[in-house]
């Protein structure tokens, strides 16, 4: 009985181990792309498809509600049909910090955005939109 209990309690142990490092390293507790972003808070959601306007320059932000992840270096990496567009890095100063980046959009920049959240070099997060030219 004695060793069953031991495996039992040292599985559970195991199991912990496990996963504890994927906590510690800290979460995305939310990502959104915005129209504009004021006092540290987007003011709006743009959802999954953004239309080109003609004759204007659009700004579309993306922000981050980071967790836990003080010390670290993120970067978002902004793409365009899987291909780098921008990096923007940001120093994590505190176990909650809000960071955003922003990329401007023109006319002929129609496509598939993403912006990849990137911790110590490896994604944690991806988040997209379709830019479209409806005419």
């Amino acid at each position: 009985m004695w060793q069953t209990l031991t495996r039992v309690v040292l599985i559970g142990i195991l199991s912990f181990a496990t996963i504890l490092p994927a906590w510690a390293e800290g979460t995305v507790a939310r990502a959104q792309f915005s129209t504009d972003v004021v006092d540290r808070e987007p003011i709006d959601d743009i959802g999954p498809v953004v239309k080109v306007e003609y004759g204007e320059i659009q700004r579309v932000y993306f922000f981050t509600d980071l967790r836990d992840m003080q010390g670290s270096q993120v970067i978002h990496r902004w793409k365009l049909d899987d291909e780098e567009q921008a990096d923007v890095a940001f120093d994590i100063g505190g176990d909650r910090w809000r960071v955003w980046s922003s990329k401007r959009l023109m006319p002929g920049f129609d496509g598939k955005w993403s912006v990849d959240v990137v911790k110590d070099g490896a994604v944690i997060e991806t988040h997209s939109f379709d830019y479209v030219d409806s005419e």
